[in-house]
């Protein structure tokens, strides 16, 4: 399970095998023959300009003048530019998934059952045509139990599959997890199917600068109004100067009430 360099093979001899060992990676499928005078290298591939790619690679690492033939073919079914399906049509296959068969976890766990191992497999290899595209994986829960327990729940949900698509060799650089506990229910939490329904994974496009914003600061006024200074004046009222219950619309009993 390991190469050795033979000192009796001629000089420059492994800089040629390697060079035709990474020409060979650019093809779908083929061989490479290295010979002391020659590379023939053939094959087939997805990729139209591959010929002019490798024809450059082999110049660049063994000169001009080295003799070398390239006999590729293209085949339009190994094209990965064919086919592939936009961000809104991965988002929308990806909900025609989950809606057949659900992503279900052990009970109070963040750990996939054994029946989530199919549509899993399913869902990576829409996703492995899909590419780098912005996605969100979503957790969500149903509201029995503590809020914040639900939270961090579905955030664990949401970062179990996230892990299930890299051992399914997915590329999850563009993904991200976040759980929503249970602030977004799609059913009524008072029934068992609505609960069941609200136990979910959802995936979604994530845009760039659809956030939620902050709101904008308070104005001047606002902020005057909210500290409890009159807007008119430049003077807080003194905390302990009581209240003359005559100036107050609240009744005197709940005066009494708020000094007890």
């Amino acid at each position: 399970m390991a190469a050795r360099i033979d000192p009796a093979l001629p000089s420059g001899w492994s800089n040629r095998v390697l060079t035709g060992l990474e020409a060979l990676a650019r093809l779908a499928s083929g061989s490479v023959m290295v010979m002391p005078d020659s590379i023939t290298l053939t094959g087939k591939t997805g990729n139209k300009d591959a010929r002019d790619d490798i024809a450059g690679l082999l110049s660049e690492r063994l000169g001009d003048g080295q003799d070398y033939k390239i006999v590729v073919e293209y085949d339009e079914r190994l094209d990965p530019t064919l086919g592939i399906p936009t961000p809104e049509e991965c988002e929308a296959k990806l909900g025609v998934i989950i809606a057949a068969r659900k992503i279900t976890f052990e009970p109070s766990s963040a750990t996939l059952d054994a029946s989530a191992k199919d549509v899993m497999d399913e869902i990576a290899e829409l996703l492995k045509k899909c590419g780098a595209i912005p996605l969100e994986v979503q957790g969500h829960t149903d509201s029995q139990g503590r809020e914040i327990m639900n939270q961090e729940l579905s955030q664990a949900r949401a970062e179990a599959v996230l892990e299930a698509l890299r051992m399914r060799r997915i590329l999850t650089s563009s993904y991200t997890a976040r759980g929503y506990g249970e602030s977004q229910p799609i059913a009524d939490n008072g029934t068992e199917e609505g609960r069941e329904a609200n136990r979910r994974i959802e995936f979604r496009l994530f845009v760039p600068g659809a956030e939620e914003t902050l709101p904008d600061e308070a104005t001047e006024l606002e902020s005057d109004e909210q500290a409890g200074q009159d807007p008119n004046t430049d003077q807080m009222p003194d905390p302990g100067e009581p209240t003359d219950p005559a100036n107050s619309d609240e009744p005197l009993d709940s005066l009494e009430e708020h000094s007890e």
